[in-house]
């Protein structure tokens, strides 16, 4: 595992640096190129990313065209929902210039709330929050387009 320390970003921002080294060094740093797939649509997924760096595009391939779902930068987390519900991958994830990212998937994180279940609930309550924010935009999503179809009748 990774002795390299998280930077001040995203969930990581309110942790001090040894709570920052401590969650480091339970997942491990990768490095992409320009349109390296970070995650591929359908396939088994249980790992969760923090973007260190670089820009990545969330998308999906609808009738062999590929729709913009959208946008990662430093800071953002991907793979939340896999994470605790492992299953395939709803979309693709690709690097969009030279990125960086932290990985840590489901057995590693189980070790570290065991380790470590303070600093732990917070990262939790963390990766809650911006589910929460998700699922709140796109249920307003959902009202617009259902919406724009009432309204196309």
């Amino acid at each position: 595992m990774s002795t390299a320390v998280l930077p001040e970003m995203g969930f990581a921002q309110e942790f001090d640096l040894e709570e920052r080294t401590q969650l480091g060094s339970f997942g491990e740093f990768v490095s992409l190129n320009e349109g390296d797939v970070l995650i591929d649509e359908g396939d088994p997924q249980d790992v969760l990313f923090m973007v260190i760096s670089g820009l990545f595009h969330v998308q999906t391939e609808v009738t062999g065209r590929s729709i913009l779902l959208g946008t990662l930068r430093t800071g953002d987390t991907v793979g939340e929902i896999n994470m605790f519900d492992p299953g395939q991958a709803s979309a693709s994830v690709v690097s969009k210039s030279f990125s960086e990212v932290w990985r840590i998937d489901r057995a590693r994180l189980e070790r570290y709330l065991e380790a470590h279940p303070r600093t732990a609930a917070r990262f939790l309550v963390y990766i809650a929050t911006q589910l929460s924010k998700r699922l709140r935009k796109m249920n307003g999503k959902v009202a617009m387009a259902r919406e724009a179809m009432l309204d196309s009748f």
